[in-house]
């Protein structure tokens, strides 16, 4: 039995993406394979006033034992009927704030002959930023751990060149995406004019971004922005459309009408963004950075330094010829087909 053990955030909630979902469609296709056990945000629940502004003040040095104890209460079932060749996926790790890394040590002591396999899916940079001694932190997390899975070559590269993690013990995947749910049945044609949508926050560079835009009046711009306070960035610019927080549902139409899904990016590793966007049929045009090459190809991605002038010219190259749009929103859908559920149960199943 394969043991994966998901957070379920906020921000992917009840949709088709994230990796509560990716576990929740391995569960139903292979029932007798995988087993899900799903954490919610930790939270302290004590009564007690002082002991709970104990914990809130000391937040950091309490966090990872109270994380440990919320995690053996949460799989006590699993520990319970754990077998030597059973599997167990910490789908979240390297989170500070979800410390898996407890629950990997308390199972290496008590199973030293069970696999552990974690997932990591943040990038390098976000890392140096949220660890005061990345390295040194990242490298003590992987050591309960067998493998630990990456979604792009990049994240790889780092744990071996920068972490110095043995390469045999880090395995490279790609970021799923749900074909059932994401998928269009034929290409429409090509908006005149065009319409780019932009969509997701994490390491995303929205000076460069507000620059593009307001170099390209001749485009219709979508820009879906969530809860991020970037309002004033693309204040007073009649050719753009603002999007707060929308359900799923009107998210991927607002995709299937559109032409070209624009990323700029100071880094990534995969994305719900890149993966949806060519399984929706879109063209992509994207910062060169990262494992985006992990994802997109020249067959139906422009790849971009991140200046206005890189992006100005492939979008006003795309302008003048529609045929090449069409092109590569037709090779998306077929890239994208590889990122299929199916992959990373393969995967899986060969570490």
């Amino acid at each position: 039995m394969k043991y994966l053990i998901v957070q379920n955030w906020n921000s992917t909630k009840g949709n088709h993406a994230g990796m509560k979902h990716m576990c929740e469609l391995l569960v139903k296709k292979y029932p007798q394979e995988y087993n899900l056990i799903v954490s919610e945000t930790f939270q302290y629940t004590f009564n007690n006033r002082i002991l709970k502004s104990f914990l809130l003040k000391y937040q950091k040095l309490t966090q990872k034992y109270f994380a440990t104890f919320k995690y053996k209460k949460l799989c006590k079932s699993m520990i319970k009927n754990l077998k030597e060749t059973d599997e167990v996926f910490l789908l979240e790790y390297l989170y500070p704030e979800i410390p898996q890394y407890g629950l990997a040590i308390y199972l290496r002591k008590k199973f030293p002959k069970v696999k552990i396999y974690a997932l990591s899916h943040l990038t390098s940079t976000t890392y140096k930023n949220i660890f005061p001694k990345p390295y040194k932190t990242i490298y003590k997390w992987s050591l309960p751990i067998d493998k630990m899975l990456t979604l792009g070559s990049s994240l790889s590269t780092f744990f071996i060149e920068d972490v110095h993690i043995p390469k045999e013990k880090i395995s490279t995947g790609l970021h799923y995406v749900d074909s059932n749910y994401y998928h269009i049945n034929e290409i429409k044609e090509i908006n005149s004019p065009m319409t780019i949508i932009t969509m997701g926050n994490v390491q995303r560079n929205y000076t460069l971004l507000s620059q593009i835009v307001k170099n390209t009046p001749n485009i219709n711009w979508i820009i879906c922005k969530g809860h991020a306070p970037i309002d004033h960035y693309f204040y007073n610019i009649p050719n753009v459309q603002l999007k707060g927080y929308i359900e799923e549902d009107e998210l991927k139409n607002i995709m299937k009408n559109a032409d070209i899904s624009l990323n700029v990016m100071n880094d990534t590793v995969g994305s719900n963004v890149i993966t949806t966007s060519m399984a929706m049929g879109l063209a992509i045009i994207t910062s060169n950075v990262g494992s985006i090459h992990d994802y997109c190809s020249e067959e139906n991605a422009i790849f971009c330094n991140n200046d206005t002038t890189s992006f100005i010219n492939a979008i006003n190259y795309l302008i003048k010829n529609p045929s090449k749009v069409e092109i590569m929103k037709k090779n998306s859908i077929e890239i994208s087909k590889k990122f299929d559920i199916e992959y990373v149960n393969q995967w899986f199943n060969n570490l």
